[in-house]
């Protein structure tokens, strides 16, 4: 249930901040506040895809731990995590 409320807590409060774009008075800080937040996301994800890629073409492999996440990337326990899978053995 957690989950469920964190969502809607974070979609009434883009809505919320949505409408704050829409007056007037509030317009120019909340598209700033979107502006930076949008650049924020593409800026950890760009950092994020290009360690992975560079670790990947360097051929670190690194040290496997048997039932832990320590041999995993960032992006696949956050791929594990968002769409709740369980880990593969092996």
């Amino acid at each position: 249930m957690g989950r469920k409320a964190g969502g809607w807590a974070l979609l009434l409060a883009c809505l919320l901040l949505l409408s704050f774009a829409a007056t007037t008075h509030y317009s120019k800080p909340a598209d700033l506040a979107l502006i930076f937040l949008r650049l924020a996301i593409v800026f950890v994800l760009s950092v994020l895809v290009v360690r992975e890629r560079w670790r990947h073409r360097s051929g670190q492999q690194p040290k496997t731990h048997s039932g832990s996440d320590m041999d995993d990337t960032i992006l696949q326990r956050f791929r594990r995590w968002y769409y709740d899978e369980q880990k593969r053995p092996g």
